[in-house]
């Protein structure tokens, strides 16, 4: 029997589609874009070649013949933690899409698939990918290697919050960061740490939406069935726990947790003898945690044990010319990687950044970055490569009125309609301004895209 020649390249990405034609195509772009792909058309396949490649991402569409596509993103996620999965779905299956980032999918694509915004997940998603590899960097550097000093930048608010990083660090007070999705919370955790007098020892990371119940109990307090191996908790004695999304834990865990803060110990998972703990507890979330204690998410007793010191990372936007120079730094990273010879950006593409509004923060300014990298040559980032949604955008970064001329007409285009007739049609303007692209609209109005597509489906549903 004749064994198969192995692939010369070091295979990072699979891809699991069961549509012939979308696997060959989505292969071809991909290719094309420098990102070769392994490719599996059923579930039975994926987790194959997925024990066998160990990818560390996968492009993964929910709707297989043969297993439930959460159920291979589970087993994929548990066989190695790390992985990306970007999850693929049809219109009518956002809310399991969405349902999938919550239970730890890196991203999620909804058909029909544009070959930028495939290209720009695949390659964003690779290269965190690349940088969780190297543990060592991640407690210095930013995901893109950027250093510590043109993360931070030279804004106001920016020199603020590093005011206040010098003024906790030393502490042993539990901080909980704040800010939008995409602003480097986990960054601004690790400057804590660095900064304070556990440098030397570790920081542990534990995404609390990332894994089921069970799961993440043993990853915090260790495993009963093998007692000798730490949980995240004892791994970052004399160091920094890093808790993502405490929210997510069920109340039993949350329970647990909090006995372990008020007693400076952990009961083993196994039974026996309490074991002092001494760690520095650093909390971030997606919402804030008085909004999640409020809806019964967080306990009280939680609450009030990790939201001691607030530090709030503030938005891309209100980082004025500090968004020029992330923007140059991580070009330079981005066109190293691509093997491109990008080392400047222009000042009208400089100009319209500084306008853009950058709901997603620094992952939208890198996958913007890295989609010109992507397709073009260089040497320099101008206007013209950038998105055209950011290109013909009148927004302003204050999100500043339209002209009076355009308030005007709108008054009386809506005169004598409903408030949800207004809705629809700004919405259906915004869709058509943008060529179809629900994505790009719902950047512009300021709201989640799947908020449109099940408006659009109650909007386009017929009378009965």
């Amino acid at each position: 029997m004749t064994t198969a020649p192995q692939p010369t390249f070091p295979i990072k990405l699979l891809l699991v589609e069961d549509t012939p034609s979308l696997q060959m195509l989505y292969h071809a772009v991909l290719k094309k874009a420098g990102y070769p792909a392994i490719c599996a058309s059923s579930g039975a396949e994926a987790l194959a070649k997925f024990d066998e490649y160990r990818p560390g991402v996968v492009l993964l569409d929910l709707m297989l013949p043969d297993m439930d596509g959460m159920t291979i993103m589970r087993k994929m996620m548990a066989q190695q933690p790390g992985t990306r999965v970007i999850v693929i779905t049809a219109n009518g299956s956002i809310d399991k899409a969405l349902d999938a980032t919550r239970k730890g999918a890196h991203d999620f694509l909804v058909k029909p698939l544009g070959d930028m915004r495939l290209v720009g997940a695949v390659a964003n998603a690779l290269s965190e990918y690349r940088a969780q590899t190297g543990a060592a960097k991640a407690l210095q550097h930013t995901p893109y290697d950027l250093p510590l000093a043109d993360f931070m930048g030279e804004s106001d608010a920016m020199r603020q919050l590093q005011n206040k990083i010098s003024a906790v660090a030393k502490s042993m007070a539990p901080v909980f960061i704040l800010g939008e999705r995409g602003t480097g919370k986990k960054t601004i955790a690790r400057m804590v740490h660095k900064q304070s007098g556990r440098a030397e020892k570790s920081i542990v990371s534990v995404n609390c939406a990332a894994l089921e119940s069970a799961a993440l109990e043993e990853e915090l307090f260790g495993t009963s069935s093998q007692p000798d191996t730490a949980g995240a908790i004892q791994r970052a004695n004399g160091g920094t726990l890093l808790l993502e999304n405490p929210q997510d834990m069920n109340p039993d865990l949350q329970a647990r947790l909090v006995a372990t803060l008020q007693t400076g110990s952990r009961i083993p998972t196994a039974g026996g003898a309490p074991v002092p703990v001494d760690m520095r507890l650093i909390c971030c979330a997606r919402a804030h945690p008085n909004t999640e204690m409020r809806a019964g998410r967080l306990s009280e007793d939680l609450y009030y044990r990790l939201f001691v010191i607030p530090l709030s990372v503030p938005p891309l936007r209100q980082r004025g010319d500090d968004i020029t120079r992330l923007a140059q730094g991580f070009l330079s990273r981005i066109a190293k990687q691509e093997g491109k010879t990008f080392t400047s950006v222009s000042e009208d593409a400089a100009r319209i950044m500084r306008k853009h509004q950058w709901h997603g923060n620094l992952r939208e300014l890198i996958n913007v970055l890295r989609h010109a990298v992507v397709l073009y040559p260089g040497p320099e980032l101008v206007s013209a490569m950038l998105p055209e949604d950011m290109t013909n955008s009148p927004q302003t970064v204050d999100g500043a009125a339209q002209d009076n001329t355009e308030i005007v007409g709108l008054e009386a285009a809506t005169q004598g309609l409903t408030m949800a007739e207004i809705e629809q049609r700004a919405v259906m303007a915004a869709i058509e301004r943008h060529g179809g692209s629900i994505p790009q609209a719902a950047r512009e109005l300021d709201i989640a895209p799947s908020t449109i597509y099940r408006k659009r489906d109650v909007w386009t549903k017929p009378e009965s």
